[in-house]
């Protein structure tokens, strides 16, 4: 999908949203709020923890896992995996390759495997995982082969789960760094107020957000931008973190507010590959 351009890219793009609805995301979350009190009581007593490994990266992994629906004996592969890929420097890249090669196995498998148990209904069953989504979703007739469903749930997968991790960690850090904001966020949730928390997720996404460049794309004519000339073939990589930054956009860009409210970030990209 990241990689594909129109008129291809529209037709899988119109059909992800039949299967990943607001509905279906609304129904999940007392999972992801029971994950998230289940990590958080195995450290609570300690009085400490570390952030990443036992809370920031398992909760989104077990959580889209829940949501593709991999059975739970096998969601600690997917964590071994997603984590060799997030990691890539972490170890050789020969191990980076064969975890890629082994989730997408799996993947293609597991889609195979419920393709052939889903039963013939057009409509979606309740509870039904997203995977099976993905294979009911159809536009204009014409459904996902099982590799394009495997590419979907790949990228659900990896692209939900290491800006998950990242926004978790580098938000944290900004409100502990910042405790005059993370105190009126603590004032108004006790309060039983959320409208701060909403601006507060934006205002975090835009202030250090979890994806500094946006998507290698490459220059299919020569361009100039900025007074740089690019020839065709050329890389050009956009810096999401400056472009959140900017001064000609944004009052005060340096300065984190929870109460931000004009706040038209790059946190989820721009354009036909938004977010």
């Amino acid at each position: 999908l990241l990689n594909t351009d129109p008129p291809d890219h529209a037709g899988l793009r119109r059909r992800v949203p039949k299967a990943f609805t607001p509905r279906r995301v609304a129904e999940f979350a007392p999972r992801v709020q029971e994950l998230t009190d289940r990590l958080i009581d195995g450290f609570a007593d300690r009085g400490e923890a570390d952030l990443i490994h036992e809370f920031a990266f398992p909760l989104p992994i077990y959580a889209i896992c829940d949501l593709l629906g991999v059975p739970r004996e096998d969601q600690d592969d997917f964590r071994d995996w997603a984590g060799m890929m997030i990691r890539h420097g972490g170890g050789p890249r020969g191990g980076v390759a064969r975890s890629v090669k082994k989730m997408r196995g799996y993947l293609a498998d597991l889609i195979h495997r419920k393709r052939e148990a889903l039963p013939d209904t057009p409509e979606p069953l309740p509870g039904e995982d997203l995977i099976s989504g993905l294979i009911r979703a159809s536009d204009h007739g014409e459904h996902l082969t099982e590799n394009e469903a495997a590419a979907m749930a790949f990228i659900l997968l990896f692209a939900g789960f290491e800006t998950t991790v990242n926004l978790i960690g580098n938000g944290t850090f900004a409100l502990l760094t910042h405790p005059e904001q993370r105190h009126r966020l603590q004032s108004s949730l006790v309060a039983g107020e959320r409208g701060l928390l909403e601006t507060g997720v934006e205002e975090l996404l835009r202030y250090d957000g979890p994806v500094e460049l946006a998507t290698w794309r490459f220059a299919t004519e020569p361009l100039a931008i900025g007074g740089q000339d690019i020839a065709t073939g050329d890389p050009v990589l956009v810096v999401l973190a400056a472009a959140d930054r900017d001064p000609d956009r944004f009052a005060e860009p340096d300065t984190l507010d929870l109460s931000r409210r004009d706040n038209q970030h790059l946190g989820y990209g721009h354009g036909i590959h938004y977010c």
